[in-house]
């Protein structure tokens, strides 16, 4: 019995990792794999100190911490909840948009302006909170799809005014205010109205062009072909229910209720 067991945890976790590896796409595995290997380090490094996002940071000029802070976790079940977030709707995203443009928009100002709104905050309350964690990428996910952005929304919650579904995603960092009473609310509220505007196709220019995207996977096609699982832009295009023309693709207007 114990052997059967053991056989079928071991053949779950192999076709989890052929999943991981065959189907899941680039960006996605990447920072999964960043994470882990942040949160074992964690164990023997301050690691949250040097890359988490605070005021003493950035005064002491580590800006990188504005780009980190989603790669590293306090606590081992912040990091499950939100990788399981990550997982299952960044490859929406990621598939959309493409690879390198996710790259850029979730390094971007997806990850920048929320990041700043939170910096604003603890030095109006003189706070020194240290941030950390995947979930201001995971309530804009989130936000994404009850706006629905992936064309996917299931249809009981399609039927909801979309006004009423904007103030469900700007009400959902207000849940685990109990758990979490700090500036953190701040930068997860930063992240939802963010994400709304996005969804609604009023930052677009924010959005890198897809002709200038072209043009480096052009550039770097030997790299880019040897990837796998990456996502080009023409790839993503085509991905978008209708084939939409590639100078179309830094807009997201369509689709939207």
């Amino acid at each position: 019995m114990a052997i059967q067991l053991g056989n079928k945890v071991a053949g779950g976790f192999q076709q989890f990792v052929d999943l991981l590896l065959t189907k899941t796409p680039l960006f996605t595995v990447v920072v999964a794999l960043i994470t882990f290997v942040c949160g074992i380090l964690n164990i023997f490094l301050p690691v949250t100190s040097f890359f988490g996002l605070s005021v003493t940071n950035i005064t002491l000029f580590r800006f990188h911490t504005l780009n980190t802070y989603p790669l590293v976790h306090h606590g081992f079940l912040t990091f499950l909840f939100g990788l399981a977030g990550i997982f299952f709707l960044m490859p929406r995203f990621e598939r959309r948009y493409g690879t390198l443009c996710t790259i850029a928009m979730f390094f971007g100002f997806l990850e920048a302006i929320p990041g700043i709104a939170f910096l604003i905050a603890c030095y109006v309350s003189k706070s020194d909170t240290v941030f950390v964690g995947i979930s201001g990428w995971t309530f804009s996910l989130l936000t994404m799809y009850l706006m629905n952005l992936f064309y996917d929304l299931h249809p009981k919650v399609l039927a909801l005014p979309q006004l009423v579904r904007m103030v469900l995603a700007i009400a959902a960092p207000m849940l685990i205010l109990p758990f979490d009473f700090s500036e953190s609310v701040v930068l997860h509220i930063t992240a939802v109205i963010l994400s709304i505007i996005f969804s609604l196709a009023y930052i677009d220019i924010l959005v890198p062009r897809a002709g200038f995207l072209v043009w480096v996977e052009t550039k770097l096609s030997r790299v880019v072909d040897a990837i796998p699982n990456y996502i080009s832009v023409t790839e993503a295009a085509y991905y978008q229910g209708d084939a939409l023309p590639l100078h179309d693709l830094g807009s997201n207007s369509a689709g939207i209720v």
